[in-house]
């Protein structure tokens, strides 16, 4: 029997507003022995009918809250170190992400089809755009288009973390995530490290709808703040690929450019708030 930790990362959300937990409690999960584990972030705690109901409608559950807003990387191996059993897998996911009915019989199916493996991916798309995974040539993302299911080389490849199927032989061989990173880059740092030490992974033949606030949000303070994230982390995941993050921040600094004079304001440039 396939084990799996099912990792929720909520923000600010009832069960009701989650399209995460909407569509866990919809899901067939099969004959996969799985774990409901909500990391609950926000500054109030689900009530206890929430929680009570939760715990009726999945066999095994679990619910930390930590209204503190702990980063995800140190979320992410936290719930690493309680995984005990070496062919078990975390997937982890945001709190908005659309789960199909059918996206656990696929899993199961292609696990037992390529049991070497130790990423499995579902294909994320942001409205229409086919965004993860895409190919990621350090100073640009390329997406994929007319993107087969099936077997994938790591190399260049990156993905966003909703979704993502991590086999616990990736944690027990030592990969742990930078706890340097908080809430941005811990999806590109495990998918660099990954394809640094394997050679392929598998790409489900799942859609999931999942939107990308930067690219959606009209609100320019918000393409700041997580432009300035985006680039503290991106200091931190190539830190040890000296000509590489010398490329990469020098992109950073023409993107910065680029914006600024697009939305007509110099504090792209600046790591430090207003």
């Amino acid at each position: 029997m396939i084990d799996i930790t099912i990792l929720v990362c909520l923000y600010k959300k009832s069960i009701e507003e989650s399209d995460t937990i909407q569509s866990l409690l919809k899901a067939n999960i099969g004959t996969i022995n799985s774990t409901i584990y909500i990391w609950d972030n926000s500054p109030e705690s689900l009530n206890e009918e929430s929680l009570v109901y939760l715990s009726s409608n999945f066999r095994n559950f679990i619910y930390n809250h930590t209204p503190e807003n702990v980063p995800l990387s140190k979320i992410y191996n936290n719930v690493i170190s309680s995984l005990t059993c070496e062919n078990c897998f975390l997937m982890l996911c945001d709190d908005d992400s659309n789960i199909p009915v059918n996206f656990f019989g696929i899993l199961e199916n292609q696990i037992r089809l390529h049991p070497s493996i130790n990423l499995f991916l579902p294909q994320i798309y942001s409205d229409t755009v086919l965004v993860s995974p895409a190919k990621d040539y350090f100073v640009f993302t390329k997406y994929i288009k007319n993107l087969n299911s099936g077997l994938l080389k790591s190399k260049y490849t990156t993905a966003i973390n909703s979704g993502m199927v991590i086999s616990n032989r990736v944690f027990k061989a030592g990969f742990k995530y930078n706890e340097s990173l908080k809430f941005y880059g811990t999806d590109n740092y495990f998918m660099l490290e990954y394809a640094r030490l394997y050679p392929q992974l598998n790409v489900l033949d799942v859609n999931i709808i999942h939107n990308l606030s930067y690219n959606t949000s009209d609100d320019v303070e918000n393409k700041i703040r997580i432009f300035k994230e985006i680039r503290k982390a991106n200091k931190i995941i190539y830190k040890k690929y000296k000509l590489t993050r010398a490329i990469v921040m020098l992109n950073n600094l023409l993107v910065s450019l680029k914006l600024s004079l697009k939305y007509k304001t110099i504090f792209f440039f600046f790591d430090k708030d207003k």
